[in-house]
């Protein structure tokens, strides 16, 4: 051990004294052999040659003093003589600099012996030092010599101990010891460093005046050490912490405008940080907007500003939004590269960031414009990158990583080029190598180290490499304090894997860890579109992992992780939805916390994706709180007996449930295998179907182009008898068989019902529609009583919801827009909604200029049953998109779906697509008939497609019919019914009627 380490643990049994009282650990053997190593690494008559080795020789004097005093203050006898003599020895160094530090009656003993001690006070001031320790601290920075960083804390440390007073001199000593031990965690690793420096940090807030200028220096201070932790250990509270302490800083604070670019350029860092770990699309958003403040007020010629260009360009590059055009976005990122390389010569610790950063652009832009000159340069600024990173420079790692990912890029490129992806994997194992075994960057490094052998076995398939790929992912999924996003990422990588060489119980281990991180990366703390955007990047995750489980002899659990990596958001607005009776029997009290918590945490105001206005910090901070306090409820709940599984995914067993009142069938999709589940009161069966993922998606596709308003009629005709043949052929044919629905089902719309709950593409497949339609041919119309629902979970609880109270009749709401601004008209909604307002004198009408959006709203609180006739749209890019068309725009799914509707029974959606769900984002079932039925209608009319003007009236008029002959309302018998009516009436149209769909229980 050197002295700083010595000084560090006499630091802390000192600190363990003053805690505890306790003079016993004063006498420990231990205690005295490391007072004695401490005083004996010092040479205390040699002449003091440069001001750093005083301050050392001062702190350790203090410490030193201090121990042997507190051992003659509480010797049981006599005093002993060694440690008397040592204190009044040590005190005199001390004296020099901070007599108030010697105990008054060894200051009595210097006065009464005349000894000249007392007359050798430091004429140096302290803040002097802090200064000095300052210089140090720059001068380590340029050179990378960690030496100068403990020479630099020695002089800070003086300081600290030295100041009589709690001012701001001390607190700025303690905020510059802060910096120089975060420094040095950066060179060395050690992770001690960082905690000491959170703690003196934390130790000088409360001296900074309120308005001094340091306080600005503490916020750029503890915003950098606040980083580093989190980055080190992934504490998320910290990091808030740290935004919120370097937003003030930035914007509140004192000071002066270069500090200021200094606190931008950490708050930028935290917001970086927030984006990676959770996906919160306004840090990534505001972070850019701070790194371009902070370049704007940097001038020219300080030694910051390529460090702070190499910032902006690395946030200019990852950014996931639209900043500019792509093409613009690797130029612009380029040119500030090359202009802070320009600013940096060899040597400098700023140039591998610089290189690695510009590696990434190069390789950014090839594969936006396929240029191999730019694949040249990456591969150039790789290699510069690694060889100006010495082995022990912290961010070697990054460098190394980003090296292998040049390579990778020239062998996707060269297959051939010899060597090069071997080359990549031995860098991402040195860098592996060099950080702890529970450090978050290690996901990443070693996720991209999976892959790459993956890739090397695929091309040579020697079988070490994939079990070598497996076990990268499966490290990386492992590593605890990473975010949850990557270990997703890492952990369905390696279920692709396995499931790739036909281990599908591994695959199901592993699929089943990446479901469960996927939920925790969609957390309730984020905005609903940060939450669409993290899920939509694991397309197929949930049928993945329940394949697998099917071909490993595991159908029940394939069940549970289909529901599972469904509907995540459904699920999660079902949370304060629910009737939570178990836990108010057992815990009234937790009942009510949780409920105020998600109450809230469901009111909160929403924004567009993209803001990041100031303004809507408030309610995004107050988002994560209520989160947060979300968890901490949930954690206490399952702690208390027979609620362990609350709120968590639901059993086979509590699934199997929906199936009581008819079979639900659950079409399955993946690389792996094609199938359908179908789920009865008896339990699971699995059919195997005889198509590919391949072939669904390309059904899928020729029906959307067909059905496009853009198409040809005639076509569209064509391609949906097709595809429903060949539905019912494949699919929905084998199902009813396999489910034993081989009678007819009378036209009135009695007969066995079966839901239908579509998995991924399947999801866009009109299933309840699938026949041979024409003289003798069959079809499901003919065999069940169809029925859609989102997931298995969204079925049960629109069964266990309560009937609205006991109160007037049933009271309707119908909004017709027979002419939309905009829009072409809809002359048949008039008639539709005249026809419907006859059947129903006292339903309120809002039409034309009075069917407005709030309007409609205000309205739908009130009605039991609600009827709309109008334009819908649907972006299957962005299903949350999804919208009627009123007076004054767009009445969207966002508006509905956080809305509770006590009253509500039935809604007819006759517009387009309201019950279409997207192609991205498939398994969250986001449709406007699903949001509809989420704000509290329990059953659902819907369209899948496009639908005809002029049979829609027909079709809503036989609905309602039907609905108002029947003793108990069956909207789904209704339906059926009406369609058999249309087809009937109607033969050669089933391209029209096809898309209308019941959703509900």
């Amino acid at each position: 051990m050197d002295i700083r380490d010595l000084a560090l643990e006499m630091e802390q049994r000192l600190a363990a004294l003053y805690s505890t009282g306790d003079p016993a650990l004063l006498w420990e053997p231990e205690a005295q052999r490391l007072a004695d190593r401490l005083y004996h690494a010092i040479d205390w008559y040699a002449p003091e040659s440069e001001v750093a080795e005083g301050a050392r020789m001062f702190n350790v004097a203090v410490l030193v003093a201090s121990f042997h005093w507190h051992r003659c203050e509480n010797a049981e006898e006599e005093i002993p003589r060694e440690d008397a003599r040592r204190a009044t020895f040590l005190y005199k160094v001390v004296c020099q600099v901070a007599p108030h530090l010697v105990p008054e009656v060894v200051m009595n003993v210097y006065v009464q012996s005349a000894d000249p001690v007392v007359e050798l006070t430091s004429a140096t001031p302290l803040a002097t030092y802090t200064q000095l320790g300052v210089n140090r601290l720059k001068e380590a920075e340029a050179t990378g010599d960690p030496r100068l960083l403990d020479d630099a804390a020695e002089l800070c440390l003086l300081v600290a101990r030295a100041s009589p007073r709690e001012d701001v001199v001390r607190a700025e000593a303690l905020v510059t010891l802060g910096n120089i031990l975060t420094r040095r965690y950066e060179f060395l690793r050690e992770d001690d460093d960082l905690e000491r420096a959170l703690v003196v940090t934390r130790m000088a807030e409360g001296m900074i005046p309120e308005g001094d200028p340091c306080r600005l220096k503490f916020c750029s201070g503890f915003g950098h050490t606040a980083i580093r932790m989190f980055q080190r250990f992934g504490d998320l509270d910290l990091l808030d912490e740290a935004v919120r302490i370097l937003r003030e800083g930035a914007y509140e604070a004192p000071g002066d405008e270069s500090l200021r670019a200094a606190v931008l350029t950490n708050l930028t860092a935290a917001l970086t940080a927030r984006y990676e770990a959770t996906g919160r699309f306004d840090a990534a958003t505001e972070a850019l907007q701070a790194q371009f403040e902070a370049v704007g007020d940097t001038p020219r010629d300080h030694p910051d500003l390529p460090s702070r260009l190499v910032n902006l360009a690395g946030l200019i590059l990852s950014h996931p939004g639209e900043i500019t055009a792509e093409a613009d976005r690797y130029d612009l990122a380029i040119g500030m590269l090359d202009d802070a390389l320009s600013l940096l010569p060899d040597g400098h610790p700023d140039r591998p960031g610089c290189l690695n950063t510009l590696n990434s652009a190069y390789v950014s832009r090839y594969r936006l414009t396929d240029e191999p000159l730019d694949l040249v340069a990456a591969a150039e600024a790789g290699v510069s990158a690694v060889e100006a990173s010495a082995a022990g420079f912290y961010r070697r790692p990054m460098m190394l990583r980003g090296f292998a990912r040049s390579l990778k890029a020239v062998t996707d490129r060269f297959p051939d080029a010899g060597g090069l992806l071997d080359t990549a994997v031995g860098a991402l194992r040195e860098a592996d190598q060099l950080l702890p075994e529970n450090h978050p960057e290690r996901t990443e490094i070693l996720t991209e180290l999976g892959f790459l052998l993956r890739d090397r076995f695929r091309s040579g398939a020697a079988p070490a490499d994939r079990e070598g790929a497996v076990r990268a992912l499966c490290a990386a999924a492992a590593v605890l304090s990473a975010p949850a996003r990557t270990r997703a990422r890492a952990a369905s990588a390696a279920g692709d894997v396995l499931a790739e060489a036909q281990d599908f119980a591994a695959a199901v281990d592993c699929y089943a860890l990446a479901l469960e991180q996927l939920e925790l990366t969609a957390w309730p703390g984020l905005e609903r579109a940060d939450r669409e955007r993290l899920i939509a990047q694991f397309p197929g995750l949930a049928a993945n992992a329940a394949t697998c489980a099917v071909r490993a002899g595991k159908p029940e659990r394939a069940v549970e992780l289909l529901e599972q990596g469904r509907g995540i958001l459904l699920a999660q607005a079902l949370e304060t939805r629910t009737d939570h009776w178990q836990l108010r029997a057992r815990a009234r009290g937790l009942a009510d916390r949780l409920a105020e918590v998600l109450g809230e945490l469901e009111r909160l105001p929403g924004r567009p994706s993209g803001a990041a206005r100031r303004d809507d910090r408030q309610a995004d901070e107050r988002r994560v709180d209520l989160a947060r306090q979300r968890d901490k409820v949930l954690t206490e709940i399952r702690a208390v007996r027979g609620l362990e599984d609350f709120l968590r995914p639901p059993s086979f067993a509590t699934l199997r449930a929906a199936a009581a009142h008819g079979p639900v069938v659950l079409p399955v999709v993946s690389p792996y295998g094609c199938s359908v589940l179908l789920l009865t009161e008896a339990g699971v069966e699995v059919l195997v179907l005889g198509t590919s993922a391949e072939e669904l998606g390309a059904r899928a596709v020729d029906l959307a182009v067909a059905l496009d308003p853009g198409h040809s009629p005639v076509r569209a005709r064509g391609t949906v008898r097709e595809t429903l043949a060949w539905l019912w052929d494949t699919v929905a044919g084998p199902v009813l068989d396999a489910l034993g629905r081989t009678e007819p089902v009378g036209p009135d719309g009695e007969g066995p019902r079966l839901w239908w709950c579509p998995t991924g593409i399947f999801s866009q497949l009109p299933l309840h529609a699938a026949g041979r339609h024409g003289p003798g041919g069959a079809t499901v119309l003919d065999r069940v009583v169809s029925s859609y629902t989102p997931t298995l979970r969204a079925l049960l609880h629109t069964r266990g919801r309560p009937r609205p109270p006991a109160g007037p009749g049933p009271r309707g709401l119908i909004v017709s827009m027979p002419a939309t601004p905009d829009f072409r008209d809809l002359p048949a909604a008039e008639d539709e909604a005249r026809d419907l307002r006859r059947r129903h004198p006292d339903a309120r009408l809002l039409t034309g200029p009075a069917a407005t959006a709030p309007t409609v709203l205000e309205a739908l609180a009130r009605c039991s049953w609600a009827h709309f006739a109008c334009h819908g749209t649907q972006d299957v890019a962005q299903p949350s998109r999804g919208a009627l068309i009123l007076h004054d725009g767009p009445l969207t799914l966002r508006d509905v779906v956080n809305l509770r509707l006590p009253r509500a029974e039935f809604a007819y959606l006759s517009a387009c697509e309201t019950s279409r769900g997207g192609f991205v984002l498939a398994d969250e079932a986001i449709s406007f008939a699903a949001a509809v039925q989420l704000a509290g209608f329990r059953d659902v009319v819907g369209t899948q497609w496009s639908i005809d003007d002029v049979l829609a009236p027909e079709v809503a008029d036989l609905v309602h019919a039907r609905l108002s002959r029947q003793s108990v309302p069956d909207p789904a018998a209704a339906l059926h019914g009406a369609l058999h009516a249309v087809r009937t009436r109607h033969p050669n149209a089933v391209a029209s009627w096809g898309a209308y769909v019941h959703v509900g229980p």
